[in-house]
């Protein structure tokens, strides 16, 4: 019916992605065709791509889902399909025409390339005389340029008043942390939930500013510098076609930080742990 056709086509705009244009019904002869249609009485459909971008015709036997869920199962098999025939594209030289160059570009990489993660993170430095809690917030971006292959960076900012002898010291860091990381996924076929699994290395940069009393009486709250590399793993479970619940952890090494700046009882070396919990936005 015309609400199974409608979201259908969602289905196949998004698994595809910008780039495509989309027609329903009879096409052009210079436009790649999908036609999906039965096969027999034992609940089979064909998937069918007849592609004059890559020069070449693709035809898939699938079984047919229910009826709730065949809009999403169908659509994707057929977005897969598409993207299939143009990875032959993608597996050749540089194209010459502006039309195959784009068609390359969607096979290569992933359904919603791009993700934005707001996250409520907590952080613990193991050091001698470092902070042993902190709590902050964390806005992150990150790209997927090819399957399995992606790079994130976030601007973080934390605080906590620090417990230290004869009294507490109000922390502040502000750090950025790019990052290098492979990826997989996980996609149910009768829902829309994807598991997404992350992990890879890199390295976090910032100030910490340090606000207390020392032993002379005098305020210290210039900020120093840190940096250090680091180690992480994230997962995400998607709750929609656009949302997701992410929750990473975070292993790394403060190699330059302040040792007890002003005079405070007080430093930022050695080991941190940190976890984080968030909210996904991906396009």
């Amino acid at each position: 019916d015309a609400d199974q056709a409608a979201a259908l086509r969602a289905t196949v705009e998004h698994e595809l992605g910008a780039g495509v244009e989309h027609h329903g019904g009879a096409g052009q002869r210079s436009d790649t065709q999908l036609l999906i249609g039965c096969v027999d009485s034992d609940g089979r459909a064909q998937l069918r791509v007849i592609d004059p971008i890559a020069e070449t015709a693709a035809t898939r036997i699938v079984a047919m889902p229910e009826r709730e869920a065949r809009p999403l199962a169908l659509g994707r098999a057929g977005a897969a399909l598409v993207r299939s025939a143009w990875m032959t594209l993608a597996l050749a030289p540089r194209p010459a025409q502006p039309v195959q160059r784009r068609a390359r570009r969607i096979a290569r990489r992933p359904v919603a390339p791009w993700e934005l993660v707001d996250s409520f993170v907590v952080r613990s430095y193991l050091g001698s005389g470092a902070p042993a809690l902190m709590l902050g917030e964390q806005v992150e971006m990150v790209h997927r340029p090819l399957r399995h292959l992606a790079w994130k960076a976030d601007g973080e900012l934390a605080y906590w008043r620090v417990p230290v002898d004869g009294g507490r010291v109000n922390t502040l860091t502000v750090s950025v942390g790019p990052a290098l990381l492979g990826y997989g996924e996980i996609r149910s076929r009768r829902r829309r939930g994807t598991v997404a699994i992350y992990g890879g290395a890199g390295a976090r940069v910032g100030g910490v500013r340090m606000g207390g009393r020392n032993p002379q009486g005098r305020d210290s709250v210039e900020f120093e510098p840190f940096a250090g590399p680091m180690a992480l793993a994230r997962a995400s479970v998607s709750l929609g076609r656009y949302v997701s619940l992410s929750a990473s952890a975070e292993l790394g090494w403060v190699l330059l930080g302040p040792r007890e700046p002003g005079g405070l009882p007080l430093t930022l070396r050695g080991p941190w742990v940190a976890g984080s919990l968030g909210i996904v936005s991906a396009f």
